[in-house]
């Protein structure tokens, strides 16, 4: 189980500010303030953002617009800038961008059951299985993952359900498990050549 859980420690550890995930989605990141300037003040520029964050999120414009008037977007929650580093993590986008700004982009959704099973059981015999499960700090163990990964509190996450599904989890927080998900595999590739 060790082996495993080690892999989200791969993890971004901090969020992506909004203007900065923004600009990397649209490659304007490496551009002058001057340019930088010109490309965020198009009259088109925040709508795409909204659209982006909209899409990759998983939510709805109005919340979008909620998180603020400038493209700060300072009301974001933190668990939601935690996503949007895994998205960067896993290089999502631009290579998404066309899709999720003509609509037909589909936010990876994983539950929380499944992602445990991926990255606590994962490989492991039947039996390695069954005493992992069958341990007493079993529980716990999910329960740290799972406030590990999304960054929220460990009373939110105990409040999900009593089992490992978490069957109470917000869809926001599947989505940012879907995204760990794939920034997980797209580093731990690099990760098996580093222990290889």
């Amino acid at each position: 189980m060790q082996k495993n859980y080690k892999v989200v420690e791969i993890l971004p550890k901090q969020g992506l500010e909004p203007r900065q995930f923004l600009r990397y989605c649209f490659g304007i990141a490496e551009l002058s303030p001057p340019e930088l300037l010109e490309e965020e003040t198009d009259s088109q520029y925040r709508k795409k953002c909204i659209t982006v964050l909209c899409a990759v999120l998983g939510v709805q414009r109005p919340t979008v617009r909620k998180w603020g008037s400038d493209l700060n977007f300072d009301g974001i929650p933190n668990y939601c800038k935690i996503s949007l580093a895994y998205i960067h993590a896993a290089e999502i986008v631009p290579n998404q961008l066309n899709s999720i700004l003509t609509g037909e982009y589909n936010a990876p959704e994983v539950n929380a059951q499944t992602f445990l099973e991926k990255i606590l059981l994962e490989g492991l015999t039947e039996q390695q299985r069954l005493q992992t499960v069958s341990h007493a700090n079993f529980r716990a163990t999910c329960v740290k993952t799972l406030t590990q990964v999304l960054h929220i509190g460990t009373k939110s996450v105990q409040d999900w359900g009593q089992d490992m599904s978490f069957h109470k989890m917000p869809k926001i927080h599947k989505h940012t498990l879907g995204y760990a998900l794939a920034a997980i595999s797209k580093s731990s590739k690099a990760w098996d050549k580093q222990a290889a």
